[in-house]
């Protein structure tokens, strides 16, 4: 009999299930609430299946990247998204509506970081709110959203939201606390429901940076209130001149706040209280301070406030970059400005100006540790002097090497004698000998050298060529730093005022003998690039020199990946 029944059920064609009726949404959630789940457990139902929703997303993610070659950026972007769930076992986070409130209010105020709340979901956030839905789907997606924007905004706040190593392949600079270690502190301000407090605390604690961004938001209120229009060119003027332009130069000023508002003044005196309103006007922009209103000074006060605005949220990004990495002491050489500052916990102790890389041949980005320093030191032409300077230069003439009192010096160290050597055969690929300038107070390097070993064979050194430093522009260099003041450079990083105090410094360099000090500990030099700065209460602008400033606003200002 049994033996019957199994055939019958082999051979007999199978029976279709029956068919799901459709449930509209309103029955299908009555259904089940009716369910014969209790009534206290059905909240635990739908976040349960609010969470079977987020697991889902982030497994179809993974396939979906996979599959279309996404960009590095929204993978990453999804991968701290998924890990951030992950470690809630995909559990919904934005459950306190105080939580919510919160993270909206700083995502609206991400444009006073110069960043822009459209990245951070902020529209499709309000529609939610303003038009919630029951679908555990819907559900699910705002709550991913919300974690997005909270995690976007964090990072941006902490890093920046442009990667430096996107724009320079050079950059070294790496934050010291790391990614994994802002996500715990960001998993812990959700167990605490600290959402205002945890990114008020990732945004850069730097007075200069809350400085900057006191600026950005005065020169957004210039903005509304109209800006400034352009000054037309004219003929130099000095103090006591008179043109037709000093109304005009007068509203200019008093839009950007060099001088007091004094109503209708429409006096066409170049007077001292305009003479000394364009000074500070020129101090701030990185002019010659001579008070004279000529054809440089125009150009200037004739960039617009929005320029400005850019600049100000482009350097608030560039302070994000490296600001975490700063130890309390330190060296830190802006390009842009031409200055060097050394700090000793956290203070600026002492700072002077300096020459840089021209345009054609920039001093790079970076940092690197001094380690030593040279006194009397021996110059070797490096690579790019020698390709592009001294071998076309002997070439052309053997008394180049006179001229720059350069010797030949072969591998065992024995001088050669130039008028031996066939030049016209060398190429930087296939020279054999080195080129040396002995030291002395006309070498290339002065009396004294800062060794921070690094890729670009960049170090500061002394310079014979003190005339420079008058200048208000100083990219003269081929790519390394030139220190107006290097002896007291040098008693501050020896840190040592009894054995190597400023007497001592200057004896050891009277010897005119080369020797080398190890400094008693490394110290961190930042090789950075700032457009726009604070000084106090004033906000400093400076020439983009290199041209470095369009990639970072374009980068800033591009839209994240769609989610």
């Amino acid at each position: 009999m049994i033996c019957i029944l199994l055939f019958w059920l082999a051979y007999s064609p199978p029976v279709p299930p029956p068919a799901r009726i459709a449930v509209p949404r309103q029955e299908h959630l009555q259904h089940k609430k009716d369910s014969s789940v209790p009534a206290h457990h059905q909240k635990s139902v739908v976040t349960n299946s609010i969470a079977d929703h987020i697991r889902r997303y982030f497994g179809h993610q993974t396939q979906q990247n996979s599959r279309s070659g996404a960009t590095d950026q929204k993978i990453n972007s999804k991968q701290q998204l998924a890990r951030f769930y992950a470690a809630r076992m995909f559990r919904t986070v934005w459950t306190k509506p105080e939580m919510v409130s919160e993270l909206i209010s700083a995502i609206d105020s991400a444009v006073d970081d110069g960043l822009n709340p459209a990245d951070y979901h902020i529209s499709e956030i309000r529609e939610f709110i303003n038009h919630p839905s029951a679908l555990p789907e819907l559900q699910a997606r705002y709550d991913i959203l919300l974690s997005d924007a909270f995690l976007s905004l964090a990072s941006h706040l902490r890093y920046g939201k442009v990667d430096p190593k996107n724009l320079d392949p050079n950059w070294n600079i790496n934050n010291a606390v790391t990614r994994s270690a802002v996500e715990y502190r960001l998993q812990n301000a959700i167990a605490k429901g600290q959402i205002a407090a945890v990114l008020t605390d990732l945004r850069p604690q730097s007075p200069r940076y809350s400085q900057l961004r006191t600026g950005l938001a005065r020169y957004r209120a210039i903005a509304k209130e109209g800006g400034w229009s352009a000054l037309p060119e004219g003929p130099t003027l000095t103090e006591g001149a008179t043109d037709s332009r000093i109304p005009m130069l007068r509203k200019r000023l008093e839009a950007s706040g060099e001088i007091a508002a004094q109503g209708s003044d429409t006096t066409s005196v170049y007077s001292k209280d305009m003479v000394d309103a364009v000074k500070k006007f020129q101090k701030r922009n990185g002019l010659h301070s001579d008070g004279d209103l000529g054809a440089a000074t125009v150009k200037v006060m004739n960039i617009s406030v929005e320029h400005r605005i850019d600049q100000i949220r482009i350097n608030l990004d560039r302070f994000r970059w490296f600001i975490g990495d700063l130890e309390p002491t330190y060296v830190l050489v802006n390009i842009p400005d031409f200055t060097l500052q050394y700090v000793a916990n956290g203070h600026q102790a002492w700072h002077t100006k300096v020459i840089v890389g021209q345009p054609i041949r920039e001093t790079p980005v970076f940092k690197a540790e001094m380690q030593y320093i040279i006194f009397n030191p021996q110059w070797v032409i490096p690579p790019t002097i020698l390709a592009k300077d001294a071998l076309p230069g002997i070439q052309k003439s053997i008394s180049y090497l006179s001229h720059k009192k350069l010797n030949v010096i072969d591998q065992n160290g024995t001088i050669v004698d130039p008028a031996t050597l066939n030049w016209s055969q060398y190429t930087k690929n296939n020279f054999p000998y080195r080129l040396q300038q002995a030291s002395g107070d006309q070498g290339s390097l002065g009396r004294i050298k800062f060794l921070l070993p690094n890729k670009h064979i960049v170090y500061l050194h002394d310079t014979p060529n003190k005339e420079l430093f008058k200048k208000s522009a100083r990219a003269f260099s081929s790519g390394c730093i030139r220190v107006e003041n290097p002896l007291d450079l040098a008693s501050h990083v020896l840190q040592d005022t009894v054995k190597w105090n400023k007497e001592r410094i200057t004896a050891a360099v009277n010897k005119r003998k080369t020797s080398t000090v190890t400094l008693p500990r490394r110290i961190p030099v930042f090789i950075l690039y700032f457009t726009a700065f604070a000084d106090g209460d004033d906000i400093q602008f400076r020439n983009d020199v290199y041209g470095k400033d369009a990639a970072v606003l374009n980068a800033l200002n591009k839209p994240l990946p769609t989610f």
